[in-house]
């Protein structure tokens, strides 16, 4: 696999902070509080609001530029992902060979000014990370998670996982099968039965089925719960 590392210009790092603050509202707001998206005061104040005016956004968007946007320490971050988290990403996916699931020939890591953590698209093979907000030694880790998030996510869609479970199983591939701990406390703990280490590299598919039918018969069980109660 060719590994493609990116820095992405102020214009580019702004449209991608500005889409984390409206995913964060859209999507994750339910599961995430705010300070674990945005890692800066001003845009922790700002953006922990949703629906913000043309007029609030283009404000923020000026301080952004003037006051975080720093090419010089992108161009830093660029030499310690090229050095320690590409060499890193490249062994893991070695082993993520033997899994069958989706295998990119190309991954691009984008370097973004954004303050907000590490993020995944599916579509394009890209992770587009902050390095401001990530330590040296954290980076190959979190590259790493959000690359196993590319290599899933068809699966958990073919299976229609919930976000919970996704988190639970990218973070248990790490654990079981590339040997880390991507200290991601975030995910379903109950369908830890099914990670093991020998059914995630044996059954692969299996669990996966598993899993579905787990979450089929608790949701079931809800429903009959409430028309009991009713």
């Amino acid at each position: 696999m060719k590994i493609v590392v990116k820095i992405l210009d102020e214009k580019a790092s702004w449209v991608h902070q500005l889409n984390v603050y409206q995913g964060y509202h859209q999507k994750y707001a339910a599961f995430y509080p705010a300070e674990n998206f945005f890692y800066h005061p001003y845009l922790l104040e700002k953006f922990s609001q949703s629906n913000l005016s043309k007029e609030e956004l283009k404000e923020i968007e000026t301080y952004f530029k003037l006051k975080i946007y720093d090419k010089e320490k992108l161009e830093q971050a660029k030499k310690i992902v090229e050095e320690k988290a590409v060499p890193f990403v490249a062994a893991k996916n070695d082993l993520l060979q033997n899994l069958p699931i989706k295998h990119p020939e190309i991954l691009t890591i984008n370097l973004s000014a954004a303050m907000s953590g590490g993020f995944y698209n599916t579509d394009k093979n890209e992770i587009t990370i902050s390095p401001q907000c990530v330590t040296p030694n954290f980076m190959p880790l979190l590259i790493t998670h959000e690359f196993t998030h590319i290599c899933v996510e068809d699966d958990v869609k073919k299976y229609h996982l919930p976000h919970l479970a996704k988190e639970r199983l990218v973070s248990k591939i790490c654990a079981e099968v590339l040997g880390f701990d991507d200290h991601n406390s975030i995910g379903d703990k109950s369908i830890d039965k099914f990670l093991t280490k020998e059914n995630l590299e044996n059954n692969y598919i299996q669990i996966l089925s598993n899993i579905q039918s787990f979450y089929q018969k608790r949701e079931l069980k809800k429903l009959k719960n409430y028309n009991m109660i009713k």
